[in-house]
């Protein structure tokens, strides 16, 4: 590691890096070498970009990082993996966490709700833990909605889990796909919400919402808030 300035330079790897939500989270959290990975161009990606095997790559220079961070593909548990036209997609979160164990950096991994991530707290069996993170808990919205947005992040450096809190006063909204979507107010309401129509709306209600200003539509779909590796990144570092 190099001393700059008030500190130590960290470097971290991004996996799965896509344009770079959770690697501007990181940044804002002190991290001030980043370098993504990824398997498809990121035109947009604000950091160093390698076009590649995330996978490869880790096994080769992942012991030249301070820290890795990987979010692999969700597409293998989520809800729409049983619709009628759904694709078969590889499950890389194994071999994604067998790798990082191997590189013995200290790591995380991020993925959706329905993924089978160890959330829980470490004990003296194993060191593995997680938490779930929410937009409702980074006060993430506007007046009129708020953004949840429930992702899982699992680590070997203990971390600490906030309480969501959902307001029951504004509208859910939700990405999935193409697709943007209000939801009830409040769990059990007779309203099912609404469909956001129109590529332009979508975009600035996500960019507002998810406090992200320089991805495309299909980019921001399914991005991580940089606010939810800001708050695991400072603990990242402190380890």
């Amino acid at each position: 590691m190099r001393a700059v300035g008030d500190g130590v330079m960290t470097r971290l790897l991004d996996l799965f890096c896509g344009a770079g939500g959770a690697a501007v989270g990181y940044s804002r959290a002190g991290f001030t070498d980043i370098v993504g990975v990824d398997i498809k161009p990121q035109p947009r990606y604000p950091f160093t970009f390698v076009l590649g095997d995330a996978l490869e790559y880790v096994a080769a220079h992942g012991h030249e990082f301070d820290a890795i961070h990987a979010s692999p593909p969700c597409q293998a548990f989520t809800a729409l993996r049983t619709m009628p036209n759904a694709r078969a997609h590889q499950d890389l979160l194994a071999p994604t966490r067998d790798a990082l164990l191997a590189v013995g950096k200290p790591f995380v991994i991020e993925n959706v709700p329905q993924a089978p991530m160890e959330i829980r707290p470490p004990s003296l069996f194993s060191r593995i833990n997680g938490v779930t993170l929410c937009g409702s808990m980074f006060a993430l919205g506007t007046e009129s909605f708020q953004l949840r947005r429930h992702r899982l992040f699992e680590s070997d450096v203990m971390l600490l889990q906030p309480e969501c809190r959902h307001d029951s006063m504004r509208q859910v909204v939700g990405f999935y796909g193409d697709h943007a979507r209000t939801r009830a107010r409040i769990d059990g309401h007779h309203s099912r919400g609404a469909d956001i129509t129109g590529k332009a709306r979508k975009k600035m209600l996500a960019t507002l919402l998810l406090g992200i200003d320089w991805m495309e539509w299909h980019e921001i779909q399914q991005a991580i808030p940089p606010a939810y590796t800001e708050f695991i990144g400072r603990q990242l570092r402190a380890a």
